[in-house]
């Protein structure tokens, strides 16, 4: 039993993690995720001069990779986790001094920027969307024409395997297509523990 609750504890903590146990989660998504994060962020085709935004941002590894390699982006982030905000802050303080990053906590479904992006990221995070289809309907509004999202998820449920990331393909390729995008491919990598998807997309 104490074994169950341990489980689910760090279930929710992977959903929205927070204080210590927050931090540590934190960190092992940090290990995780960054081959993911990599991949995810050579499939975006950045350039010089994008807005960007990433969806779950967590600890911030991919603000920080994508702010490394590339001169003369903006980047703007929005996470449900004030815990994850504080420590890609932290991670990415001389990015934010700059004036180059801005990170906010909340739901993506209520997020109103004041200008459009020309790429969006979300890695590991399009499964926490509680209004997936509404947000990407709002997506779709804050994009400039032509512009690109990138959904990359690793099935992370009891049970996923490489199934579970061809059917979330094709549910995400649905989802967008909905949306009104277009142009939609579909890659899969090989990580460990499970198969890896992502799908991309142009307004």
């Amino acid at each position: 039993m104490e074994c169950i609750k341990m489980f689910n504890l760090l279930a929710r903590q992977f959903e929205k993690p927070d204080g210590l146990l927050g931090k540590i989660t934190g960190l092992i998504m940090f290990l995780e995720n960054r081959k993911i994060n990599r991949w995810s962020i050579k499939r975006l085709h950045i350039k010089k001069g994008d807005r960007i935004l990433e969806i779950g941002y967590g600890p911030g590894f991919a603000v920080k990779e994508i702010m490394e390699s590339t001169r003369k982006v903006t980047l703007d982030g929005i996470d449900l986790s004030e815990s994850m905000k504080q420590t890609a802050e932290k991670r990415n303080q001389c990015y934010i001094r700059e004036g180059k990053v801005k990170l906010y906590s909340g739901d993506i479904s209520s997020y109103q920027p004041n200008h459009l992006y020309n790429k969006v990221l979300s890695v590991n995070n399009y499964p926490l969307w509680e209004k997936p289809n509404q947000s990407l309907k709002r997506i779709y509004h804050m994009m400039a024409a032509g512009g690109q999202i990138t959904l990359t998820v690793q099935p992370r449920e009891d049970g996923a395997g490489a199934q579970t990331a061809r059917d979330l393909g094709e549910s995400m390729t649905r989802d967008l297509t909905e949306a009104g995008f277009h142009n939609i491919s579909v890659a899969f990598k090989k990580v460990r523990p499970v198969l890896t998807v992502s799908v991309s997309a142009h307004k």
